[in-house]
């Protein structure tokens, strides 16, 4: 169990330092394409495409992270052994 237990733990951890590598990367993409898109036009469509579409990946990968770390939480105390009496 313990064993089963580090493994778990350290799959999770890479995941999630790849999540954060990730958004990090894609961070940078946004603030580079934030400067490319204010070269072009206010009323152009690029422009606006550019934008909405950066947002929304950013926005569904900040949201994976956040859905991963709950799952990561709830699954660690579903693990627990359920036997064991816990007062607090």
């Amino acid at each position: 169990m313990a064993f089963w237990l580090m493994n778990a733990a350290s799959v999770a951890g890479y995941v999630l330092l790849s999540l954060f590598v990730l958004i990090t990367l894609v961070r940078a993409l946004r603030s580079a394409i934030g400067s490319l898109a204010a070269q072009l036009p206010r009323r152009s469509q690029l422009r606006r495409y550019l934008l909405f579409g950066t947002s929304a990946v950013f926005f569904c990968l900040l949201a994976m992270r956040g859905c991963y770390i709950a799952a990561v939480i709830v699954d660690t105390q579903f693990r627990a052994d359920p036997l064991r009496a816990e007062s607090y």
